[in-house]
């Protein structure tokens, strides 16, 4: 009868490798920081979307709606009976900016600084012809910058940019 020699099998130095493995992706992924590029165009896509919605909803109205970009977010407004005011059915609900997320618009042309708080007019117009305001929004977060550039005909497109 053979004796067994002491040391470990194939089997068992595998197991340990593949727990070790294991361990080693879980930890790498826990310590990795947040990729501030992926979540500044995880921002502008969504952005991208309701800017897209909106276009869809006015001229399916066919109404005009508005952007208004403000320092804690962005909504959208809808043009009834003379003034401008929140619509129920919105393209997209209103957004808060993350925490950190700098802003700044042009609209044909010209930059605009944020409203004041209350104003009841939007930037960026989306009309039930089809059309819009060209506009070019751009946002940096933790030096990653992203802009939203949209023209008349309201095509939008995303670039991004080196700080």
């Amino acid at each position: 009868m053979a004796q067994r020699g002491a040391g470990f099998t194939l089997v068992e130095l595998m197991v340990v490798l593949v727990i070790m493995g294991i361990v080693s992706a879980a930890v790498l992924l826990s310590t990795r920081g947040a990729d501030p590029g992926r979540a500044l165009q995880r921002e502008a896509d969504r952005l991208a979307l309701c800017l897209d919605r909106a276009l869809d909803q006015a001229l399916a109205g066919p109404r005009h709606l508005g952007l208004r970009l403000g320092p804690q977010g962005y909504g959208f407004l809808a043009y009834r009976a003379g003034r401008w005011e929140t619509p129920a059915d919105s393209p997209c609900p209103d957004h808060a900016w993350p925490v950190g997320l700098r802003w700044r618009v042009r609209v044909e042309g010209r930059a605009l600084a944020a409203p004041p708080l209350g104003s009841p007019l939007p930037q960026v117009y989306l009309l039930g012809s089809g059309e819009a305001s060209p506009f070019r929004i751009e946002l940096e977060r933790d030096g990653a910058r992203r802009i939203l550039v949209g023209n008349a005909l309201g095509e939008i497109r995303i670039e991004a940019a080196n700080p």
